[in-house]
Parts: C-alpha cells; sequence; structure tokens
C-alpha cells in the first residue's frame, strides 16, 4: 500500500499545503502549484500500481488504486475546467487526497 515514506519522497504533505492554500486564497491562475499535486498523486498511483504488479491483484490493494485513480480525476477536472480553476471540486479532491495520505502516515 501507500506508506508513509511514500508520502515523504514524492512531498505529498507539501502538495497538500499547497493545495490548502489555493482553496484559501481562491486565485483564478494557480496552475504550476495544483500540477505539483497532480504530480504526487500520480506518483501514489505509479506506485500501486507498481505494487500490483509486483504482488498481484488483491482487493485492498485495488481499492487503494480506485481511491488514488478518483482524486486524480477530481484533481485534473477542478484544475483543468474550460476556464478558471473549480473551487469546489479542488476541495473535494483535496478532502480525498487528506484521506489518503492520513492512512498512509498512520501505517
Amino acid at each position: 500500500m501507500i506508506g508513509p515514506e511514500v508520502i515523504e519522497r514524492h512531498a505529498c504533505g507539501k502538495a497538500l499545503e499547497t493545495l490548502d492554500r489555493v482553496l484559501a486564497e481562491k486565485p483564478e491562475q494557480y496552475h504550476e502549484e495544483v500540477v505539483g499535486v497532480l504530480r504526487c498523486l500520480v506518483a501514489m498511483r505509479d506506485h500501486l500500481i507498481q505494487e500490483r504488479r509486483r504482488e498481484g491483484p488483491s482487493p485492498e490493494l485495488d481499492g487503494h488504486l480506485d481511491h488514488v485513480n478518483a482524486v486524480v480525476s477530481v484533481m485534473t477536472s477542478g484544475s483543468f475546467p474550460v476556464v478558471g480553476l473549480s473551487h469546489d471540486r479542488l476541495k473535494h479532491a483535496r478532502d480525498l487526497m487528506a484521506g489518503i495520505i492520513d492512512t498512509a502516515r498512520r501505517g
């Protein structure tokens, strides 16, 4: 699964803080910071895919992969809409991401 070392290696805690700042300030253009958050999420997804290839499918691993993929989808739709940023979708993605990081840090 995703452990604390994965969260630290890909600076996901910092990415979550960045997302909190974007949500608090509600700028129209903050794409560079949001791309950094997406990089963290993609790194978590890649880690889970590698783990699944190595260990084979399991309900728990597949559930984590589905969860991370959902956050990537919500984050992408919130950060790259036709115009500006969708703060509601970013907030939803932020809350989902915080749950993943929380679970990973608890081990």
